[in-house]
């Protein structure tokens, strides 16, 4: 005789998934399309099956336990097995929603002005598209896929490299006018120069300070004008003539072939790479395959670009996978 373990009831885990993911049994209500006591039911009734307490109930506020910290990362990843079978099963062609996440910057300035051609090859796939600097996590969050702005140290996802970046200076052209090349540091010197600093900044990013030390001219007075934290908010500020920018040359790249911007030095600070991630589930999902393999064909194409040649070193950081792999 076969013996079957008895598995929570499936409403319960999916509520349980839902309220662990947003943290409020409103929105996971929202998103199953049921009432908050619904949802607070379900869950009730799977700590009783798993005579564990998985959240903390506080007046304002709702928190996993030790136990639920535990439990929800294993029941979405079991979610994400099972939709991932029942899309193979049922329909083995690239159609439906794909949400993308990624920096705001690289979704403005690269990712939107190219997506027009993903939707001509594949008119049946919807991708959504969420802007934010904020490291995405899969296990409460459903995005399908991540291209992230980093160093490639993304545990237990599948990772791709995309893009090598590297930091300089930008501004409009008449800023520089009159200016001999071999003083474009000392020009940068007198300044105003635009900050940006995004979230999760830190002194391993590109900055003034470490500019004006690889310019040779450490301890130089920094003149800020304005502080930003999105990296396409200081393009911008550069375009329209209010300083010097150190941004990254691939959110700055059009601008400059379209001579809106120009580099105000030669000097290029290393930069971090962009990543395309996702969970190792969902790596195999047709949606997430045919954006891959688009994403990456954009990345060879721009590489390969005016635009794409203002970067050097264009070459796949060790220890991560290939565009080919």
């Amino acid at each position: 005789m076969w013996i079957i373990n008895r598995l929570p009831p499936l409403k319960s885990l999916q509520a349980f998934d839902a309220a662990a993911r947003h943290l409020s049994f409103k929105m996971a209500a929202e998103e199953l399309h049921v009432t908050p006591t619904a949802i607070s039911h379900q869950v009730k009734l799977l700590e009783e099956f798993m005579q564990q307490k998985l959240f903390n109930r506080l007046v304002r506020s709702l928190s996993l336990t030790k136990a639920g910290e535990t439990y929800a990362p294993l029941v979405r990843k079991g979610f994400s097995y099972l939709e991932l079978a029942s899309e193979e099963v049922s329909d083995a062609t690239a159609t439906g929603e794909l949400s993308v996440t990624t920096t705001t910057s690289f979704a403005t300035k690269w990712l939107m002005p190219r997506l027009s051609r993903f939707r001509q090859r594949h008119p049946g796939i919807v991708v959504k598209v969420s802007g934010s600097d904020e490291t995405v996590d899969f296990t409460r969050h459903n995005f399908d896929l991540a291209i992230r702005y980093g160093f490639g140290d993304y545990a237990d996802l599948s990772t791709v490299w995309v893009l090598s970046d590297k930091a300089a200076v930008v501004c409009s052209p008449p800023l520089l006018a009159g200016t001999s090349p071999d003083d474009d540091a000392a020009a940068v010197s007198r300044g105003p120069l635009i900050h940006y600093e995004w979230s999760g900044f830190t002194k391993r990013d590109p900055n003034w300070s470490t500019w004006f030390e690889e310019a040779g001219l450490g301890g130089a007075h920094l003149p800020t004008n304005a502080v930003y934290s999105d990296e396409h908010m200081c393009i911008q500020a550069a375009i329209d003539g209010n300083g010097f920018a150190l941004v990254g040359l691939i959110a700055a790249a059009d601008d400059i072939v379209q001579g809106r911007l120009v580099l105000a030095s030669s000097i290029r600070l290393p930069n971090k790479n962009y990543y395309l991630i996702c969970p190792e589930t969902r790596s195999g999902n047709p949606r997430v395959a045919v954006f891959r393999e688009w994403l990456l064909e954009e990345a060879d194409i721009f590489r390969d670009s005016p635009a794409g040649e203002l970067i050097e070193n264009q070459t796949v950081p060790s220890g991560i996978r290939s565009p080919d792999a």
